[in-house]
């Protein structure tokens, strides 16, 4: 982003004003463009520990967790994570995209002491949910949307037997071809993603949050003469419901999510997906 693409974002005085540089990286951020709000923090001080809070926000959008940690490091070592809320904010989403749910948990705890908030007491709950402990999280969400019953409503839950028939409803609006393609890869639903199915080489391409997975060979990939990962995709219950709003909400993901998934066992990428129509 050049200076005259800064003067349009905020006028002359941009680069000179950091609060409203700020803003702008802020609102580049909000909108998707992660690389461009990057671009505008680089004019604001290295001892501003706002820089360091958009920096690590826009890296963990980019999926590049070291450089988030290194970023973090620096302002951390003049400003310890435990006194200020949106520093202990980033450390514990960086921990969460690490699997490291005790830390995060730990983070999240402790910025909510800071800073009482809905989004936190979300978090806390992603947590919860990642160790298993379904009730706390339910607990934790409870108390979200009585700080905040307009942002933070408690999210629609679906018995099996309902998700199963959403499911299936789902399978058999596709194309026949492509129904034909998932007769042989189990469709499996499951509260959250599991350690044992995740790459912890990289694990900037699974967030625990994530709403589906497909695993093993896409049919582009098979081999015959190669021994493969049985293919298989998997739904996570408990991550789409605290990521809608209501249960309309809730069947559309669950279809958009299924047929995302359909679409990297056939062997395409997101966009590929959308230009196959499955959504």
């Amino acid at each position: 982003m050049n200076t005259e693409q800064r003067e349009d974002l905020g006028g002359g005085e941009a680069e000179e004003r950091p609060e409203v540089l700020l803003d702008h990286a802020w609102d580049a951020l909000e909108e998707g463009n992660a690389e461009g709000a990057l671009e505008l923090a680089q004019a604001l001080s290295e001892d501003d520990p706002a820089r360091a809070v958009l920096e690590v926000s826009a890296l963990l959008e980019l999926d590049l967790l070291p450089q988030a940690e290194e970023v973090l490091g620096r302002a951390t070592a003049a400003t310890p994570v435990e006194r200020d809320a949106d520093l202990c904010w980033c450390a514990a989403e960086l921990a969460l995209r690490q699997w490291n749910f005790e830390r995060a948990a730990r983070l999240f705890r402790r910025t909510v002491e800071l800073e009482r908030t809905a989004p936190a007491l979300g978090r806390l709950a992603l947590c919860a949910d990642a160790r298993g402990d379904f009730q706390a999280a339910d607990d934790y969400l409870r108390a979200a949307e009585e700080l905040d019953p307009e942002g933070w409503a408690f999210p629609p839950r679906l018995d099996e037997e309902e998700l199963t028939e959403i499911l299936d409803e789902a399978i058999g609006r596709l194309e026949p071809d492509f129904q034909e393609a998932i007769e042989e890869t189990p469709i499996l639903i499951e509260p959250m993603p599991q350690r044992e199915l995740i790459d912890l080489t990289d694990p900037s391409q699974t967030p625990p949050d994530m709403l589906g997975l497909f695993i093993g060979a896409s049919r582009l990939e098979r081999s015959p003469e190669a021994a493969e990962m049985p293919a298989s995709i998997h739904i996570f219950q408990r991550n789409l419901e605290r990521a809608c709003a209501d249960r309309e909400d809730l069947i559309n993901e669950l279809r958009v999510t299924l047929y995302h998934e359909i679409g990297h066992m056939l062997g395409f990428d997101e966009e590929g997906v959308d230009r196959m129509g499955l959504g």
